[in-house]
């Protein structure tokens, strides 16, 4: 017996042994490939999908439906509107822009452990036989996360005489290893402009009703218009095994002797912010509501006649209280996801 349990020994040490190999996790899915042979490149596929949908997005030409402001849903015109004034994404960024923060967090947590099992059974004698059953476990885990933040103006996606735009994907979307998605950005944007359509109770900035009121009126962390969403994709890979031994009196360590497991989190938070109506419309009144010349899009919500033009002294404060406004929303709603995890 005095070498059975010695290669007993042995065994247990080396299952133990085995257990700690958990380093800080890479934040990449996989640990190793022929195409994606680091951590930097991964963030890159991440960011070439993002910005691909984004572009798409913005520049999508499908018609989206403009509905009456009642429950029955009955489309509000019948007649079609000139050409360039059709209610789609591409219309609507190139006559009113939007500025905003997305957040790209990376998250990978990491577990290996071992958990040998031994049964010693054939001792004793006849009349009292003896079995003893021996279990344990080691576990370790690495953690590992990083968040980015990131500003996004829609006038470098949709194209117009007042910015130069960036230049459409060459690649199709979906096409990388990381958030290859879809995401499905298009349909939060058209969800977020069609709901912005039927909405005529809308809380005006500055007191615009009552233009003797002192104050702004509106506090600025309320804004008409503003689109917010939240992506996740979790990843979630494991793997156990481990040899069977049988010997005269034992047999260990079990199909659990070693456990290895990964998830991996990748979270996007986009929050979107329109600020001003671009050049190629004019400001032809003076007063609020602002008429502009040519029309604005149909379905462009009625918060966008109170808009400035871009390239005056209130479209540049718009835009640096939009993108503190965005940045401050996110925070938020990453520090809620931080809370609901613990």
């Amino acid at each position: 017996m005095g070498e059975e349990m010695k290669r007993i020994a042995v065994l247990s040490a080396l299952a133990f042994a085995l257990s700690g190999c958990v380093g800080n996790p890479d934040f990449d899915l996989r640990v190793k490939d022929s195409e994606y042979g680091s951590a930097v490149f991964r963030v890159a596929s991440i960011m070439a999908n993002v910005k691909c949908e984004l572009w798409e997005a913005a520049n999508s030409v499908q018609e989206l439906p403009s509905f009456r402001n009642d429950t029955d849903l009955k489309p509000r015109d019948s007649d079609r509107p000139e050409p360039g004034r059709e209610f789609n994404l591409q219309n609507i960024f190139s006559a009113v822009a939007y500025v905003g923060e997305m957040s790209i967090t990376l998250d990978a947590t990491e577990k290996a452990g071992t958990t040998p099992s031994a049964n010693f059974f054939g001792w004793g004698s006849d009349a009292h036989p003896l079995s003893v059953t021996a279990e344990a476990s080691l576990s370790e885990v690495g953690h590992r996360e990083s968040t980015t933040y990131h500003s996004v103006d829609f006038e470098r996606l949709v194209k117009g005489t007042d910015v130069p735009a960036a230049f459409p994907p060459r690649a199709p979307c979906r096409t990388g290893t990381e958030l290859s998605g879809p995401l499905k950005i298009r349909e939060i944007l058209q969800a977020g402009l069609v709901a912005s359509d039927m909405n005529d109770l809308s809380v005006w900035p500055g007191n615009v009703s009552n233009p003797g009121a002192k104050g702004s009126g509106v506090e600025d962390k309320y804004s008409a218009g503003q689109i917010h969403a939240v992506i996740d994709f979790t990843t979630v890979s494991s793997v156990s095994g481990g040899p069977t031994w049988s010997l005269r009196h034992f047999e260990g360590p079990g199909k659990g002797l070693l456990s290895g497991s990964r998830v991996a989190k990748h979270q996007l938070i986009f929050t979107f912010i329109p600020i001003c109506i671009r050049e190629k419309h004019q400001r032809i009144t003076a007063t609020l509501p602002y008429e502009y010349k040519p029309k604005l899009p149909r379905g462009a919500p009625r918060w966008a006649n109170y808009l400035p033009p871009c390239g005056t002294a209130s479209a540049a404060e718009n835009k640096a209280v939009a993108l503190g406004r965005a940045h401050n929303v996110n925070i938020l709603e990453r520090s809620r996801e931080l809370r609901i995890l613990q």
